[in-house]
């Protein structure tokens, strides 16, 4: 049972219409991010360890995102996923159509490709942004426990900041404030100093019920 002012309910009301603008702005940082890092210096590791067939595959489906046709990259997918599951590709594929999925608004065909990388994929780098991602859009859904499962307790290099992060926002939509604070508050210690996602987590944590933001 709340017992907090409304200028305090209207703070964390304000916080849910935060997280549902810039709830899935992760995904594409993420994607920016470790493409730019695959493109740059990964490219012979990625050509000893695919096949033509599966780059054409991949090819395939960046044309079928490009013509936002979703029944093709359906189709593009299943085939990828299917012959080429052992390849980087499949999983930057299934996110890539996640993305896409999402932006098209078919929220389970996005969820299927997110569950499929956290299941299949060998990248942790993918796999962390699959579980983040599907754990963002549970929480939409108001399936907290299921979201909560995908990140608590996983360890990922780099990744636990965001880990956190997530875990305090299922604290806070469950009226948790004590743990929504301490996993903020986590947060903001294992983020590193020049992480883009530093004043979010603050701004979360400062509409908080009782907390103060500590300064980093």
């Amino acid at each position: 049972m709340s017992r907090y002012s409304v200028e305090e309910e209207e703070q964390i009301a304000s916080l849910k219409a935060f997280w549902a603008k810039y709830g899935n702005f992760i995904l594409t940082v993420l994607i920016l991010v470790f493409g730019a890092f695959a493109a740059n210096n990964g490219y012979k590791w990625w050509q000893a360890h695919t096949s033509k067939e599966a780059v054409v595959g991949y090819e395939s489906l960046q044309e079928a995102v490009n013509k936002g046709d979703v029944e093709l990259l359906k189709k593009v997918q299943a085939s990828l996923l299917e012959d080429h599951k052992r390849t980087p590709y499949a999983e930057r594929g299934a996110i890539l159509a996640a993305r896409a999925f999402y932006d098209a608004k078919n929220v389970e065909e996005a969820k299927k490709s997110l569950a499929w990388v956290v299941e299949n994929g060998k990248s942790d780098e993918f796999v962390a942004t699959a579980r983040l991602t599907l754990s963002g859009l549970l929480l939409e859904e108001g399936k907290t426990d299921e979201a909560k499962a995908l990140v608590q307790g996983v360890k990922t290099i780099g990744f636990e900041g965001l880990y956190q992060d997530r875990l305090g926002d299922i604290a806070m939509i469950t009226k948790d404030y004590a743990g929504a604070k301490a996993a903020y508050d986590q947060a903001l210690l294992t983020l590193q100093p020049n992480s883009p996602w530093l004043e979010v987590v603050k701004r979360k944590l400062s509409a908080v019920p009782g907390a103060e933001t500590p300064a980093k």
